[in-house]
């Protein structure tokens, strides 16, 4: 069975990325969002459950009958706080600040897509297939981790996932049988010191100073502890004192990321920041308090037998040349939560088209794709269900009545 004979309605997928691009929503908030999701749902036919995992979550099912298999596809579906540069796109945001510049649009339109598709063709698949549509994947708390502490995977044997990027040309398609994305968390560091005049810094207790000597502090930890095959980033991107030039800084506030390739570093990071400051504020007299926005998110890894077998899917869509080794990023993905459940797999979908503006890094004012590639990760979609209806060869499941 190959998708490229199936029917891909990529006017449909075009027109729900565009409306969703033109009113972005942020976090839980996605009223908007969520009842076009469901209203497309609706016109194809397919059940769903609306907020039974959490706030705005969707979770439409293909076959939910059949229990001998279940493969879960998941699209993320919120925006972020970013205020969109005009190009002249007729589908630039209507909401000021807030921008689909991640793709999450897109990947919401193509997971519609799947679903129209392979509903048209329920009677040739023997598997249980769950749409998942999910909030928060850019804020806190996760959406996956909330939908995942509800339930969602209890039933899912294993999870799907496509980013979009504008790195690759449109149509290429990345993945790799390893990690994809680090463990993250943010921490704020508050010190406490002395004002004096600058004349008698003696007197004093100078914040800023010991603001300096745990920033210095950290370059040294990233550059002789940690080990140069490891992956570990540790950056202060904030950082506030003072408010006058003749007194020394009362206060210093810091804030950044920390990022690891392993979760185990990520622990040790965590308690060697930790004990920094502690040492720096012992040595200089300031008061001190570090705070973190949460639990680390979890790093990503895929499944390698999953690995295998997407592989040959994709090949059948796009061909042998456009399917490439996905590098690990340093960037975080939500999507770590579904596969400590259960075996998981995330794989690019290229958008780059420099003809069209597509060709910004995400997370930017001037992000766009190639909407051309939404058929493109459609079809993987299908031909990843299409192969693995009955399951995939050395796949580790965990035992569902143990979950």
């Amino acid at each position: 069975m190959n998708a490229q004979t199936y029917p891909v309605d990529q006017e449909m997928m075009v027109r729900i990325r565009r409306e969703l691009h033109m009113y972005p929503e942020r976090g839980w908030d996605l009223d908007r969002t969520a009842a076009l999701v469901c209203h497309e749902l609706d016109a194809i036919g397919i059940p769903y459950e609306f907020g039974k995992y959490g706030r705005n979550t969707i979770v439409a099912t293909l076959n939910p009958d059949v229990t001998a298999f279940t493969i879960g596809l998941r699209a993320d579906m919120d925006a972020l706080p970013i205020e969109e540069a005009d190009h002249g796109q007729p589908y630039i945001s209507r909401h000021p600040g807030v921008m689909h510049a991640c793709g999450h649009d897109a990947h919401t339109a193509m997971l519609l897509g799947t679903c129209k598709a392979l509903w048209a063709i329920r009677d040739q698949i023997h598997c249980r297939v769950k749409f998942i549509f999910q909030p928060s994947e850019e804020a806190r708390p996760s959406g996956a981790n909330v939908m995942c502490q509800s339930g969602v995977m209890q039933d899912i044997d294993c999870i799907i996932m496509c980013h979009v990027n504008c790195v690759d040309d449109v149509h290429v398609i990345s993945s790799n049988p390893s990690a994809t994305n680090c463990s993250s968390v943010a921490f704020y560091i508050t010190l406490g010191g002395k004002a004096v005049h600058v004349a008698t810094p003696h007197a004093g207790i100078d914040a800023l100073a010991a603001g300096v000597k745990i920033y210095n502090g950290i370059q040294m930890i990233l550059s002789r502890e940690v080990d140069p095959f490891d992956m570990c980033v540790m950056s202060v991107a904030v950082m506030q004192a003072g408010s006058t030039v003749s007194a020394n800084a009362d206060k210093c506030r810091m804030e950044g990321s920390l990022r690891c390739f392993k979760d185990e570093t990520m622990a040790w990071a965590r308690k060697r920041l930790e004990k920094l400051i502690r040492c720096v504020a012992e040595e200089t007299g300031v008061t001190w308090e570090l705070s973190w926005s949460g639990e680390p998110l979890p790093s990503a890894h895929n499944d390698p037998a999953m690995y295998d077998a997407f592989v040959r899917s994709a090949r059948k869509v796009v061909g042998t040349d456009k399917v490439i080794h996905l590098p690990t990023s340093p960037g975080a993905e939500d999507f770590a939560y579904y596969e400590k459940e259960k075996p998981g797999l995330l794989f690019g979908l290229g958008m780059r088209n420099e003809a069209k503006h597509a060709c910004y890094p995400a997370h930017t004012k001037n992000w766009d794709i190639d909407e051309d590639g939404l058929q493109t990760g459609a079809r993987v979609f299908i031909q990843f269900v299409l192969d693995n209806m009955d399951g995939i060869s050395g796949m580790k499941i965990p035992d569902k009545e143990q979950k």
